[in-house]
């Protein structure tokens, strides 16, 4: 089974021009777990084409020209079959994973036995993906055969199926209970919340999505409307003014009417993405800007600014001079700007780290509450480098070595990304600190303070991790009002020439 989808999926984003194959796209949807029949691949067929047709006879279009927009409306219909199904699939993963973590915590808290553990919560699935992965992955363990770490190995098959950040760093803190020994009780309890956390705002961002595609599909709607109404005003107009069949109108109509069918499967897409999966962040980007800012020297990127600056202003003198004075205008306003240039570009930067760090700090401290229930505050920073986000990854390193050198400064805590001053950071850089000095019975009580106060930063971290997957949902809603002001504005355009050629006459 797991191949089977692993090897849909790979149909899905690699060969997508397998998918007009009716054939391909049935077996993808099968893969799902949904059937699909060729009729009604053929009725959606029909009806996306007889719409295409419509909507060209409503424009007036050239027989050639409705044949294009429902070739257009041919090619696009796997995909939108392809994003309902994935959509419907989407959540029945994140369902499965959700009540996989939920019930394996529980039952891993009564017996402290991985295996024992998968077996009580593979009771939950009579059928489906999640039961086959988990008989995989108690197999694994009941046959006793490993490469390097036996539970690491059985529980990578459940990981490979349902890629959840979260579900990684359970499965971890359970093999670390399992193979050290100890209570649990507290690191259960805190996992249960963050996963709620996790849960109730993936249901808030899906909730969200919907909202966003219900509003991109009515702006199509409003403004295929308006587009409409433009075009009976045409159509009603004397034969000399009409514009209706000019090839220039009947190009740009074109030209609407297939960039709708785009935003539309555009808007589908955005959808039909999965829910236990975060999208990338632009690793690489993120960690130019950090790399920029902790580097960052004002003098020598003002010497640099003004040298542009002068070369624009030099520009805007010697057009001047040429009497080319709007260039000269122009030139000069870019000088002007170019002389600030690398304070905006500081500022743009920072802001955008700074908004990344208030995103994954939160889920770093999560991970530092749960190495602590067995480790001191150093080795936990240093467990934690490895896998950290680009933009603490080397302050985290930094901060490991200067507790090397000195382990009970409080310096290196308070200097930890201190170039960016965030008060929850320090405020949680502090805690740690205190519990590195305290006894173990402190260290418990500080623990408890840290994950209560980190609860609110999870749920705040989440919020700004959905509105970045939202940007995209949202800013679909204007395309659409671009498109019809494009149409409008060529065939006004192509009026006012008419007009004035018979005026001529």
């Amino acid at each position: 089974m797991t191949e089977r989808i692993d090897k849909s999926k790979k149909i899905g984003r690699g060969g997508k021009f397998e998918l007009f194959l009716p054939g391909n796209l049935q077996r993808q949807i099968d893969s799902y777990g949904y059937s699909f029949s060729m009729g009604r691949y053929c009725v959606f067929l029909s009806v996306s084409v007889t719409c295409a047709v419509g909507c060209g006879l409503l424009f007036s279009l050239r027989w050639y020209l409705i044949i294009l927009v429902a070739i257009a409306c041919a090619i696009s219909l796997p995909s939108l079959i392809l994003a309902g199904y994935k959509q419907m699939y989407e959540h029945k993963q994140f369902l499965d994973v959700s009540d996989y973590m939920d019930q394996m915590l529980y039952s891993f808290r009564l017996n402290q036995k991985i295996l024992l553990a998968l077996k009580d919560t593979r009771t939950l699935f009579q059928e489906g993906r999640m039961h086959e992965v988990m008989g995989e992955a108690i197999q694994y363990i009941e046959r006793g055969s490993f490469h390097y770490e036996l539970y690491k190995e059985a529980l990578e098959i459940i990981e490979r199926a349902y890629p959840a950040k979260r579900l990684v760093s359970i499965h971890e803190y359970l093999r670390t209970v399992e193979s050290n020994g100890g209570a649990c009780d507290e690191g259960i309890e805190l996992l249960l919340q963050d996963k709620a956390v996790w849960a109730d705002n993936v249901m808030l961002l899906q909730e969200d999505k919907k909202a966003a595609r219900l509003r991109a599909v009515f702006s199509l709607i409003v403004t295929m409307l308006l587009a409409v109404i433009f075009h009976m005003v045409y159509r009603s107009m004397p034969e000399q003014y009409t514009i209706v069949y000019h090839p220039l109108t009947q190009a740009v109509t074109t030209l609407y009417l297939l960039l709708n069918i785009a935003i539309f499967c555009k808007v589908n897409r955005q959808i039909a993405k999965s829910w236990i999966v975060p999208e990338d962040m632009e690793e690489e980007k993120l960690s130019s800007y950090f790399q920029m800012i902790i580097h960052y020297d004002e003098k020598k990127e003002a010497r640099k600014s003004f040298i542009f600056a002068a070369a624009a202003l030099a520009i805007a003198l010697l057009t001047c001079l040429f009497q080319c004075f709007i260039a000269a205008a122009v030139a000069a306003v870019a000088g002007i700007l170019l002389l600030s240039q690398h304070k905006i570009g500081y500022r743009i930067a920072f802001d955008k780290v700074v908004r990344e760090i208030n995103r994954v700090f939160p889920g770093w401290l999560m991970e530092m509450a749960l190495l602590l229930q067995g480790n001191n505050v150093q080795v936990s920073i240093e467990k934690t480098i490895a896998h950290a986000p680009i933009v603490l990854r080397s302050e985290l390193q930094q901060l490991s070595d200067q507790l090397k050198r000195t382990p009970d400064a409080i310096e290196p805590y308070l200097e930890f990304l201190g170039t960016f001053e965030l008060s929850a950071v320090l405020s949680s850089m502090k805690m740690l600190y205190a519990i590195s000095e305290s006894g173990n019975g402190d260290a418990q009580s500080q623990i408890r303070i840290l994950v209560q106060r980190n609860s609110k930063m999870m749920d705040k971290a989440e919020k700004l991790s959905n509105e970045k997957s939202l940007a995209g949902i949202n800013g679909i809603f204007y395309l659409p009002q671009m498109t019809v002001s494009l149409q409008t504005v060529v065939n006004m355009v192509v009026f006012m020439l008419m007009f004035l050629a018979q005026m001529k006459l």
